[in-house]
């Protein structure tokens, strides 16, 4: 059974850096989000041990604000894969239509050029639509919990699918660079920025219809709000452009070739996010104050943590097998990263039904426990996953969302009448308006020369012979000029 049904032809060797990273980065995710759900039954943080500070501190300086850029590089690395097997499979499908290329023809270079056109802006228009799916399924989402990232993404994919298509990387890098400003800025200026959150009825609440309600239209609105931050002031845009900008390397295709490079980016990374991260996380485990640009510092540098997370995933993963196959937990991260939304979403719902389904059924109450405990929840959550999307692997299946997504990308594309490659200009032939023709001319009628010039001469045409558009012209019977 096929997994998936392609949109960009033969998919070839399946590089395995991105998907093992994928798959741990999931991890990461989860024990960031972990705490969203951990809240004691009126909404206040639970009690913090020793152990719950020390805890916190490592998380801050290695997890927190890391794993979310992680994501965005992975996602922009996906989209600008997908554009450039599309814009492949595209040209040579719009090759092999023309006229004589069945038969061996070889292609003009202003036809090639056409066909390069025409899948440029069919891979554009996949990038947006998949974006227009994502941003629907991401604000489902963001009714349950408020931090969900698809959204986010979906939206940056139909704001830069032309950019990304087209590889405007001098735009894209500009503004990369003006929103990464921007996000330092806010940051200094505010010296917090409370993340994604999930509203769950209290404990002490009864959870009437309209509760459920007010509850259900205050999460859209504050996810219309958290998703203009997140693509305005996050480092979303910015780390999706550094992916996409990996994608037209082999960092992490080929990343057995740059394994000097990719060791000091990994090292030198994590070490830089972590110092700037440092103090902000000391508090959390001791009496130190928090300084005003703790949190910039720590926000603004989880990009440099993210990087240093992908060089060393990347390297782990290593290149592609002359088999293809991966063992161990190299192939166990793998089929989680290729069913990376299933297992986000399901994080969602198993979260869920842990802090608040079972406990509010059981007990009346939320459940909370300390933020170490927590932790090993979502270890344990995210083993779950890696169980599931073992068992889809071994069956050759998707995973259910990514079959979701993909679907309603495929049905959601519109026909649209392809236009014709244009004309050549040939010797003999004078330059108009499509189709390259005079005013007045129809196609095969000789083509008047302009007074005062001489015909130009080509071997085996007489000057002003008939000439079809787009095709070269045929030689003329009589005597041939010696070439």
């Amino acid at each position: 059974m096929r997994m998936t049904t392609s949109f960009t032809g033969s998919r070839g060797v399946r590089y395995p850096a991105p998907d093992v990273a994928r798959g741990f980065m999931l991890l990461l995710i989860a024990v960031a989000n972990v705490p969203s759900w951990n809240k004691m039954p009126n909404g206040a943080e639970p009690p913090v041990s020793s152990v719950d500070g020390w805890w916190m501190f490592v998380r801050t300086l290695v997890v927190d604000h890391r794993a979310y850029p992680l994501f965005a590089m992975l996602f922009g690395f996906g989209l600008m894969t997908m554009i450039n097997r599309r814009i492949a499979s595209g040209t040579q499908t719009y090759l092999t239509s023309l006229p004589g290329a069945p038969e061996g023809r070889e292609p003009m270079p202003h036809e090639a050029a056409w066909a390069r056109e025409m899948a440029t802006i069919d891979a554009y228009r996949l990038v947006r639509r998949r974006g227009w799916w994502m941003l629907l399924i991401g604000f489902v989402h963001g009714l349950v919990f408020l931090g969900d990232i698809i959204g986010a993404y979906g939206l940056v994919a139909v704001l830069l699918a032309n950019l990304l298509a087209r590889k405007n990387y001098s735009v894209l890098y500009l503004i990369a660079g003006i929103i990464s400003v921007l996000a330092l800025v806010t940051y200094l200026a505010s010296g917090t920025l409370s993340g994604g959150d999930t509203l769950t009825a209290s404990g002490e609440q009864s959870v009437s219809l309209t509760v459920a309600l007010l509850w259900v239209v205050t999460n859209a609105l504050q996810w219309a709000v958290v998703l203009v931050v997140q693509v305005l002031i996050a480092l979303i845009v910015p780390a999706a452009v550094i992916g996409a900008r990996l994608a037209d390397t082999d960092l992490l295709t080929h990343p057995e070739r740059h394994r000097r490079l990719l060791i000091c980016v990994g090292l030198g990374g994590l070490a830089l996010g972590a110092l700037a991260a440092f103090h902000g996380a000391l508090t959390l485990a001791t009496t130190a104050q928090l300084w005003p640009w703790d949190f910039a510092m720590t926000e603004f540098f989880g990009l440099a943590g993210a990087c240093g997370w992908l060089a060393l995933l990347a390297l782990y993963a290593g290149g592609p097998r002359p088999d293809g196959r991966l063992t161990g937990l190299r192939r166990l991260a793998s089929a989680v990263g290729r069913r990376s939304m299933t297992v986000y979403l399901s994080q969602t719902i198993l979260f869920g039904i842990i802090f608040g389904v079972v406990p509010l059924l059981v007990t009346g109450r939320r459940l909370w426990m300390g933020q170490a405990a927590a932790a090993l929840v979502a270890l344990g959550v995210w083993l779950v996953s890696v169980v599931l999307c073992a068992v889809l692997e071994r069956g050759g299946h998707a995973g259910p969302f990514e079959t979701l997504l993909r679907t309603a990308v495929a049905r959601s594309e519109r026909r649209r009448p392809t236009p014709p490659p244009p004309p050549a200009v040939w010797p003999g032939m004078q330059a108009g308006p499509w189709p390259m023709m005079q005013m007045g001319t129809h196609p095969g009628a000789p083509v008047p020369m302009q007074p005062g010039m001489s015909p130009v001469a080509h071997p085996g045409v007489q000057p002003g012979a008939p000439v079809q558009p787009g095709m070269p012209p045929a030689p003329q019977p009589g005597p041939q000029p010696a070439p």
